[in-house]
């Protein structure tokens, strides 16, 4: 799936809240996330830009302005967002409270269907 710059940002704000949800960032959620930039052929110019944002905005900017862009993304895109964010909440084998809370809060707020990211999630694995 070719994939917009729309797409990558929302992708990569809510990422980044995920990982940073439980405080603690481990090796196997930085692990995810370079897997993640491969498969969606995020460059380090794309990286880096996001990345520079992230020292004046707050986690609800980042929050708000993450969800703004997956809104404008399609419903294709929308899904393999959440199949990400899925795959990533597991990686550490730690769901938190504030991982699960942001995942839910996010696909009503996008009005996605949770088995859909599922299902999905299942058949990229």
């Amino acid at each position: 799936m070719e994939t917009t710059l729309t797409y990558k940002l929302a992708l990569l704000h809510l990422v980044h809240l995920l990982m940073h949800a439980d405080g603690m960032v481990d090796e196997r959620e930085l692990a995810m996330l370079n897997r993640i930039r491969n498969e969606e052929s995020i460059t380090d110019a794309v990286y880096n830009a996001f990345t520079a944002r992230l020292s004046f905005s707050t986690d609800k900017e980042l929050y708000d302005h993450g969800v703004r862009l997956l809104n404008q993304c399609s419903d294709e895109e929308k899904l393999q967002v959440f199949a990400h964010l899925y795959k990533l909440a597991q990686a550490d084998n730690d769901f938190s409270m504030k991982e699960v809370r942001l995942l839910f809060y996010s696909l009503e707020q996008t009005q996605v269907e949770f088995d859909d990211v599922v299902l999905i999630a299942r058949m990229a694995s």
